[in-house]
Formats: C-alpha cells, sequence, structure tokens
C-alpha cells in the first residue's frame, strides 16, 4: 500500500519539477523535434498523457472512492497551479489553452479507468 502511495508522489513530484524547469527537455532532442516540426505536438501529448497517467495511478491507490476523486481534483488544481507558476520561469509561459490540454489529458484517463476494469467489484468501487 505504501509503495502505490511513494510512486505516485515521486511520479506528481517529478512532473512537477519538469513543469516548472526552465527547459524541461535535452536541447538536443527539443532540436530534433523543432527541425521535424513535430515540438508542438509532442510538447502538448506529453502534458495530456502525464496527466491521464497521474490519473491513472490515482485510481490505483488502496483508498475510499471519495478519495480518488479527491485526488483527481488535486490534479485538476495541479494543471491550473503549475501554469500559473510557469508564469513566473523564465523561458515558459502559462496558457490556459494548456490547462485544457491537461484536463484533457485526465479526462482521457478516467476514461482508461473506467475502460479497463479487472473484476465487477472492482469496477463498481473505482468509479
Amino acid at each position: 500500500m505504501i509503495l502505490r502511495f511513494a510512486v505516485f508522489l515521486v511520479f506528481l513530484g517529478l512532473w512537477t519539477w519538469k513543469l516548472l524547469e526552465p527547459y524541461p527537455v535535452p536541447e538536443d532532442l527539443r532540436d530534433g523535434l523543432e527541425r521535424a516540426g513535430l515540438s508542438f505536438v509532442a510538447a502538448k501529448s506529453l502534458h495530456a498523457a502525464g496527466y491521464a497517467f497521474l490519473t491513472i495511478l490515482a485510481f490505483t491507490l488502496p483508498v475510499p472512492k471519495r478519495w480518488r476523486w479527491f485526488l483527481v481534483l488535486l490534479l485538476a488544481w495541479h494543471g491550473v497551479a503549475t501554469e500559473i507558476g510557469q508564469s513566473f520561469v523564465p523561458n515558459r509561459t502559462g496558457r490556459v489553452r494548456d490547462v485544457l490540454i491537461d484536463w484533457l489529458g485526465i479526462g482521457l484517463g478516467l476514461l482508461a479507468v473506467r475502460a479497463w476494469p479487472r473484476s465487477y467489484d472492482e469496477r463498481r468501487d473505482r468509479v
């Protein structure tokens, strides 16, 4: 049980760090993505995927359903807070569009949790 919480918190911490870092992507990778014209798509896909993953992790925690929903709300707030924080970080900008993409990722994570239950009893308790 403690391990699941630790994994969630570690990933949330790493995600927060990368979202608030001035240069979150290594320069060589960033340059390659820009040359291929994929910089925007990669960045926004990563936003959605990161929040989807964290949402799925939140729903694997052995806590009552109301706490899972609390964590989802916390992730939604986290998306807003990190965008506000980015407005104070050199080379970063906070954007409403990114918050919406984060929330899309949370929604995708919830759909994934709903779509792949392990058993009937677990599905009933999960969402």
